[in-house]
């Protein structure tokens, strides 16, 4: 909801990581030498120990290194500040307050204390101080987007509305923050139960074609209308949207409860500390949006989860973020904790499936999936990717099974939909049924546009089962035509060459399809064979075993055939003949091809 034009100004003006806070994220990994230390009980040890957890982003044994260290008589600016920043990362604001002042004390200056101590003043009911805090801080930033908002949550923990409307009011002028203001205007009034204040902001919002409504606004305005008896505008407004896979469910999940509620749902924001949680998930999705804001994005959402652990867009977007870090198993922890009935539950799902498919934990990631599927019975995307984590885990019987049916969830067929039917057919290649491959193929050429990885994937078979030549060479020509710096279709009009007895210039494709992509074993192996027939067969032989150490494609090659060659060479075969003299023609013209 808050524009990107505040980000520069936020990473200059908030200044978190200042030189005793730096490297709150780093890769590197540390000497190995020293991790026997974690062992010794003393404070370097600790400290060690606490470094080589912080740099491989184990944050909570990094943290508890770093206090053992402070409490082993260890004490400095350094260590300090980044003990207060993991701990605030980590929701931990009690105890990141208490060694955030540790470190004011031995000279820091960093405004984040002042954050700290507002948070954890504000959590604790103690509105003044929480403001006094917050109003230390005197970059412009601070006094121009966050204050206001916190303070005029501070004054709605006080009931005082007047004084909440005076300071969110700060924010009123700031062309950039017009939605933001109204949102929050909304929200206090209707904390206050002014019903129709509150109408006046949201209907601003909704109308507002300046700028997209979030989820979570719709979320918040949607439920203010069902609680006032204005059910039908609440599924107009919902209505109104519509997405595909996760945000179309999560749209019929917030749909559906919409149309259950009645006047005596809960309000969303029935709080003080609910409303700060919404201040400080602004922020945080603000700084997510750019990679070097990450560090300050999770701080600041552990902090909106502290005031509000209820919020379900708080902990996606936290997850989100360990999944950007890579930090899978922390992300597929967060969407766990997001419950069935919540409208974030089938998007937290199906990224954690995504993310064991990524981690080639495919048993796993199928029974997610299963397990969603029983509560989305015919979801398209759910039966699509089953089928794709099934045909990479090399069931194609199975896969198979779910791409149909996930072709027989769709209510017309479309461009968008071809995919489905290229993995059906390399599903059913592999599973031995190309007459079925071919036809699936050929509905995904027609609905793709032609698209050339159809072009070169029938081409290409039609050449390895000896038929349909002409045609072969027609396609991978048309796909080489529309991607000519794809290695797979470089290699498939190598193989067009090399199939029709043209060694040499079989060679010179092939070779540069290597050089494109020099890690794949299928090419490493079709290069041999042309070597080999090129009379270079030592070149051959080494390629052949290079291409069983190569992961690229390693599943699509035939082991015991390449061990065969390597062991016995190649026999000659006889080559096809293309009949068409204009595909012959082409083949001849092509730029850099050798006479």
């Amino acid at each position: 909801m808050l524009k990107a034009s505040y980000i520069i100004t936020l990473l200059s003006g908030i200044g978190l990581f200042n030189s005793c806070t730096g490297n709150f994220i780093n890769n590197q990994e540390y000497p190995q030498e020293i991790v026997y230390l974690q062992k010794q009980e003393t404070a370097y040890g600790n400290y060690l120990a606490g470094r080589v957890a912080h740099l491989r982003q184990d944050y909570d044994n990094a943290a508890n290194y770093y206090m053992k260290t402070i409490e082993k008589g260890m004490v400095n600016k350094d260590i300090l500040g980044k003990t207060y920043i993991i701990l605030a990362s980590q929701g931990k604001i009690e105890e990141s307050a208490k060694y955030a002042n540790i470190a004011r004390q031995n000279g820091d200056k960093n405004n984040f204390i002042d954050i700290i101590n507002a948070v954890k003043a504000f959590k604790h009911g103690n509105y003044k101080f929480a403001r006094a805090e917050i109003n230390n801080i005197q970059e412009k930033t601070y006094k121009k987007l966050i204050t206001p908002m916190f303070n005029a949550w501070t004054y709605v923990g006080e009931n005082n509305y007047n004084e909440a409307v005076k300071e969110l009011d700060k924010l009123s002028q700031e062309e950039d923050m017009q939605t933001v203001y109204s949102l929050h205007r909304g929200l206090i009034a209707e904390y206050f139960d002014k019903n129709e204040e509150a109408e006046k902001y949201y209907d601003f919002i909704i109308n507002d074609k300046a700028s997209d409504m979030s989820f979570r606004a719709l979320q918040i305005i949607s439920n203010f209308y069902v609680r006032v008896n204005q059910k039908e505008k609440a599924i107009k407004l919902v209505t109104k949207y519509y997405g595909t896979a996760n945000l179309k469910e999560m749209l019929a999940s917030l749909k559906n409860k919409v149309e259950q509620g009645n006047a005596n749902t809960p309000k969303l924001i029935n709080t003080a500390d609910k409303g700060a949680g919404e201040v400080f998930l602004e922020i945080a999705l603000l700084f997510k949006s750019i990679p070097v804001g990450y560090d300050y994005a999770q701080i600041y959402m552990a902090i909106s989860e502290y005031f509000n652990p209820d919020n379900d867009i708080t902990k996606i977007a936290m997850a989100d973020l360990f999944e950007d870090r890579q930090m899978i198993d922390d992300a597929n922890d967060y969407y766990d904790t997001i419950k069935k009935d919540s409208e974030m539950y089938y998007p937290a799902q199906m990224k954690k499936a995504n993310n064991l498919a990524a981690e080639k934990k495919y048993k796993e990631a199928t029974k997610v999936l299963k397990k969603l599927l029983r509560n989305n019975p015919n979801d398209f995307q759910i039966l699509f990717n089953l089928g794709d984590i099934l045909r990479i885990s090399d069931n194609q019987a199975e896969a198979i099974k779910y791409y149909n049916e996930a072709l027989q969830s769709i209510f017309y067929e479309s461009e968008k939909y071809w995919p489905v039917y290229y993995a059906l057919a390399v599903s059913y290649d592999k599973n031995n049924e190309w007459s079925k491959a071919e036809e699936s193929l050929q509905k995904a050429l027609k609905l793709s546009n032609r698209h050339p990885q159809v072009l070169n994937y029938l081409g290409y078979s039609w050449l390895k089962y000896n038929m349909n030549t002409d045609n072969a060479a027609a396609m991978i020509l048309e796909a080489y035509e529309k991607d000519p710096n794809d290695s797979v279709i470089m290699d498939s009009l190598g193989w067009v060459y090399f199939k029709t007895g043209d060694y040499q210039n079989a060679i010179v494709y092939l070779e540069k399809a290597s050089e494109l992509n020099p890690q794949n074993a299928v090419i490493s192996d079709h290069l041999g064979d042309a070597y080999w027939y090129g009379g270079r067969k030592n070149e051959a032989v080494f390629l052949w075993k290079q291409a069983l150490t190569q992961k690229d494609d390693q599943e699509e090659l035939d082991i015991k055939q390449v061990k065969s060659k390597i062991e016995n060479g190649l026999k000659k075969t006889q080559s096809l003949l293309i009949k068409d003299e204009k595909i012959r023609e082409t083949l001849h013209g092509l730029n850099n091809i050798t006479e």
